[in-house]
């Protein structure tokens, strides 16, 4: 079935058509212009033109957004830390009373109670600084691509409402130089450094200090594609 859409010019009386066979959906109208997607639910994700590449848009086959906003993870993360600073302060100080008060250590009865709590404590800070910092990154509105192609990859995604949600994204492209290999979306190894034996001269291991996001060729590395983190539409309140 074929679809006609009229786009009336800004500054003039011209007419712009747009013929298409099946669906076409357009999520957006601005600026005189209309913007056309397929599979990709409304988010955008392209890659890093070079001089042997151009600009690529990668498919989004799977997307899964989190139900909770940013702002929310961030305050319940705050919270969480809090307490267990406190909760943790106060079990230092039992901890350190019963130690001082107990002239021997009772192995059968196991650690004081103030020990669990201690334990505790510590566990809730870490859960509220993981949680911290991933309010960190969502609130940029950038892509993360994780160093494991079979995970997916994660961005904080302004919508209509104007409010930040956690999305996981599946992206997909098949290699633009070998049809018929997909490529793997990771970070790879951009810099680093190597740890010297100083006894043998031989290279003990390598740090990496810099990753670099890439859509790989698992058939050539040399036809991998930069993926561009910043380059989208996720921080512009639109529906997705």
């Amino acid at each position: 079935m074929k679809q006609q859409f009229q786009r009336m010019g800004d500054n003039s009386n011209a007419s712009q058509q747009i013929l298409a066979d099946g669906d076409v959906n357009a999520t957006s109208a601005t600026s005189g212009g209309v913007s056309l997607t397929g599979d990709n639910h409304g988010i955008i994700v392209t890659s890093i033109p070079t001089s042997e590449e151009p600009q690529h848009t990668f498919d989004i086959p799977k997307k899964t957004k989190i139900p909770m906003p940013t702002s929310l993870i961030g305050t319940v993360s705050g919270v969480i830390t809090i307490a267990g600073f406190v909760t943790g302060g106060f079990s230092v100080n039992q901890l350190i009373d019963t130690l001082t008060a107990s002239a021997s250590f009772d192995v059968m009865s196991g650690p004081p109670q103030a020990y669990w709590w201690f334990l505790g404590s510590m566990f809730t800070i870490a859960i509220g600084l993981i949680g911290w910092s991933c309010f960190r990154f969502l609130r940029r509105n950038v892509l993360r691509l994780p160093k494991r192609w079979i995970f997916r990859a994660w961005a904080g995604i302004r919508e209509g409402n104007g409010r930040t949600y956690p999305y996981s994204l599946r992206l997909a492209m098949s290699c633009p130089k070998c049809r018929n290999q997909k490529l793997r979306f990771q970070q790879v190894p951009a810099d680093g450094y190597d740890i010297i034996n100083l006894e043998t001269g031989a290279r003990k291991k390598r740090v990496i200090t810099t990753w670099a996001p890439m859509a790989v060729c698992p058939r050539n590395g040399d036809h991998s594609i930069p993926v561009d983190i910043s380059g989208n539409d996720f921080d512009e309140a639109i529906p997705r």
